[in-house]
């Protein structure tokens, strides 16, 4: 039904786009007044644009949905670093000097670094921690340009970052940290790297080994007793508060080469459709049925290692192991729905987390997967460049060839 949903909304946006292109022709016709004529010109060209927008918006929902359904990849995907849109037209120089995706870059050294921090060791609130020392005189590409973070500390949506990147590949180990296996990726200002050009500039799109967490046996003792402090703990102290309303956020990621046109305009139109269908009370995009029965899911362990292949099951056996979107405290985004269906490689099982809010080490009672290469993609967060892993119950994955058995559900 939620693509009757979809049709709806598509065809009544025709529908109107179609009237108001009428009236703008009557107007031409019936009318020698150039100045009435204008003022009907313009009083009716942004209804025509809305409708044009929301009826495109809706065709490529109902595309993406069509193969979706024939399981066939999303075509919006985390991509590669790209050329931006100002710097494909040889405009580049109205961006500033800033470093940009694709970008070359040399880290500066540890000295250099420290040089630039506060008393905190921290730069614009931004810390430098213990396990980006490892990368100091090593070549990167830059991967996106971090104009904005979500603020998962106070849960106040999207805030304003200044001066930072992030680098192909490059995430933290955790092993400063008490092993702490989120793997987030490192945030670095533009002034902790030099960029590179001529011969110095051929350092490749690469995963960089990471180190694991030193053995349980050397954890300290007292560790859930203890604070941590790291880039995921102080994002909010690194940045400020940005308006919803501000829509110069939904430009730069184009701009700046974060994300191709075509991404882009997939991006965009979805983002208008489903704006549209929310304010109106229908089915967004991507659609996830809810599972109105049942109280959570049980607490099988499918004991997955690391390097198994596995596959993501349909998004219709993963509802009837949600409840409000949750398994047992776990959210299933809609940025997940696009991954169900597909074979992936397990990265690691992860059990402990420093927690952004209390800045404490989370022990899990139900660990979770993290998979090869399946990062959030930011679409549904205004194209936000924190692109993290994501994390899976082991009740959402299956081994290739095993039987897809009831989801049988049960109380946390």
């Amino acid at each position: 039904m939620h693509r009757v949903s979809y049709w709806k909304t598509t065809a009544l946006a025709l529908a109107g786009a179609a009237s108001t292109l009428s009236v703008l022709v009557w107007l031409n016709r019936a009318t020698g007044h150039r100045g009435l004529l204008a003022v009907g010109a313009l009083l009716l060209v942004l209804p025509l644009i809305g409708f044009v927008l929301i009826a495109a918006g809706g065709l490529v929902c109902l595309w993406r949905d069509a193969r979706e359904t024939s399981g066939k990849p999303d075509t919006f995907a985390p991509p590669a670093p790209t050329i931006g849109l100002l710097s494909r037209v040889g405009l580049r120089l109205l961006l500033g000097p800033a470093l940009r995706p694709g970008d070359v870059v040399r880290v500066r050294s540890r000295d250099e670094i420290e040089a630039t921090l506060d008393a905190s060791g921290a730069l614009d609130g931004l810390p430098f921690m213990a396990e980006m020392a490892e990368y100091c005189g090593r070549i990167f590409r830059v991967h996106r340009r971090v104009d904005k973070i979500n603020d998962m500390r106070n849960k106040t949506g999207l805030r304003r970052m200044h001066d930072s990147v992030t680098l192909t590949g490059v995430r933290c180990s955790g092993f400063h940290h008490d092993g702490c296996q989120a793997e987030c990726q490192i945030l670095w200002k533009d002034s902790w790297l030099a960029r590179l050009s001529g011969p110095q500039a051929a350092a490749p799109n690469r995963e960089v080994e990471i180190q694991s967490g030193p053995p349980v046996g050397d954890r300290e003792s007292g560790e859930h007793d203890r604070t941590y402090v790291c880039q995921m703990t102080d994002l909010w102290e690194a940045s400020r508060p940005m308006s919803s309303f501000d829509l110069r956020q939904d430009l730069r990621p184009l701009l700046w080469g974060n994300v191709g046109i075509r991404g882009y305009l997939i991006a965009i139109l979805t983002r208008i459709f489903n704006k549209v269908q929310s304010l109106r009370g229908g089915a967004g995009y991507p659609f996830m049925s809810e599972v109105t029965a049942g109280g959570g899911t049980s607490a099988d362990n499918a004991d997955l290692k690391a390097r198994e292949t596995v596959v993501i099951r349909s998004k219709s056996e993963i509802a009837q192991t949600l409840i409000r979107g949750r398994n047992k405290g776990l959210w299933f985004d809609r940025d997940m729905v696009r991954f169900c269906g597909r074979s992936a490689v397990v990265r690691k099982r992860v059990d402990r987390i420093i927690h952004e809010a209390t800045r404490k080490m989370v022990v899990m009672k139900t660990p979770c997967v993290m998979l090869e290469d399946v990062v959030a993609t930011g679409e549904f967060l205004r194209l936000c460049p924190q692109h993290e892993y994501i994390f899976w119950r082991e009740i959402w994955l299956k081994r290739p060839g095993e039987d897809s058995p009831d989801m049988a559900v049960s109380d946390f």
